[in-house]
């Protein structure tokens, strides 16, 4: 199973992109950094701030989603292309608009196109939880940085890490969830793989005789069901060079997976135990759910969720500002994907760059805050 989740890891794997000069004409100004998350990890960082003044200005504090991710949460499609950078996008933005933004490589992440796979695979939701809190005070640490006014900013998993973050740390203003997850492992993946994974995967069959070959898996386009190989299909020792199928789902040995016959079965069996993969034990996530905490936060919260999210189903967000009416503000974005981008079809959810009303919603809650104070 270490095998499957190392492999798992490789494929999530968002390539890094290097903290870059400022734009021209000095709108904003950046300084490097670098925050100790234990004895045994050091993060690179970075902190974006307006190009006048001197500070202290409020501060946003970015968190990754899940995978080994840079912080600018670069995407990269197969031939390595750039696709997004949101998190440098969303740092970029905000110093404009008068915020300091703090943004890390995850742990694992050395620089771009390096990580550790070891620091990689110990990146449990709980952990990256400890190491919040390790960001969040070494932020408050930095002259340009008001330690009053700090909003932890979490994307999927990152939602989970800034929400815990800010229930153990009263001094945080507030939190926004980007595409924040409820339900469970079970849920998501029920979600992501039986509901729309099996549907495009019938889509790709281009022979229609309900199973995919190698040829045909290499057809998946990017979203959620992209990811389904390294879940069910490759064997740890597959390349892309010399492709083998896992001999538990290819049960039959024909070299083609049936979508339900084989495929399915395979699914239901993880969706049943999702404890088999470590990164999903329970043991490495926290006791309770989004929708639990949300009550006792107490402070604003904003819900960011993309109405053709295909990684987390909009109801996770509903449900989470269903259980605080009282401080969360849910901003349903229609025709918007889990990174916030354009996207046409959930199943077909790329991570593009996020879209200009996203980001519109999330400067319109900002200034409210300030304005409540």
């Amino acid at each position: 199973m270490r095998k499957l989740t190392a492999a798992l890891l490789a494929l999530l794997l968002l390539a890094g992109c290097a903290p870059g000069d400022g734009p021209a004409g000095g709108e904003i100004r950046r300084r490097a950094l670098t925050i100790a998350l234990d004895e045994t990890w050091t993060a690179a960082a970075e902190l974006t701030y307006p190009a006048g003044g001197d500070g202290p200005w409020p501060a946003v504090i970015l968190f990754h989603g899940s995978g080994p991710m840079d912080m600018d949460a670069t995407n990269v499609d197969a031939g390595g292309r750039v696709v997004s950078a949101n998190f440098r996008l969303l740092a970029e933005r905000l110093a404009r608009s008068g915020y300091v933004v703090l943004r890390f490589h995850k742990r694992g992440v050395r620089r771009p196109g390096d990580y550790d796979p070891e620091q990689a695979y110990r990146a449990t939701t709980n952990q990256l939880i400890a190491d919040a809190g390790r960001v969040i005070a070494a932020a408050r640490e930095q002259p340009e940085v008001d330690g009053g006014r700090i909003y932890l900013y979490g994307w999927s998993q990152g939602a989970q890490v800034a929400a815990h973050a800010a229930l153990a740390d009263r001094g945080v203003a507030g939190v926004i969830l980007q595409g924040p997850p409820t339900g469970g492992w079970a849920e998501t993946l029920r979600y992501q793989h039986l509901e729309l994974g099996l549907r495009l995967l019938a889509e790709v069959d281009a022979d229609g005789d309900g199973k995919l070959s190698a040829r045909e898996w290499m057809d998946v386009p990017p979203g959620p069901a992209a990811l389904m190989g390294s879940f069910y299909v490759w064997a740890p020792d597959s390349t892309p060079w010399a492709s083998k199928m896992r001999a538990d789902t290819d049960r039959d040995g024909d070299g083609l997976i049936d979508l339900e016959a084989e495929l399915r079965p395979a699914i239901e069996a993880l969706i049943a135990n999702p404890a088999v993969n470590p990164m999903m034990d329970p043991a490495n996530e926290p006791a309770e759910s989004l929708a639990e905490i949300a009550p006792r936060l107490g402070r604003p919260v904003l819900i960011l969720h993309g109405e053709h999210d295909g990684f987390v189903p909009v109801s996770d967000g509903e449900a989470i500002a269903a259980a605080a009416p009282e401080t969360a503000t849910l901003r349903r974005l229609p025709g918007l994907g889990h990174a916030l981008s354009p996207t046409a079809d959930p199943a077909r959810d790329e991570f593009g760059p996020m879209d200009e009303a996203a980001i519109a919603a999330l400067l319109e809650w900002l200034q409210a805050q300030a304005a409540a104070r």
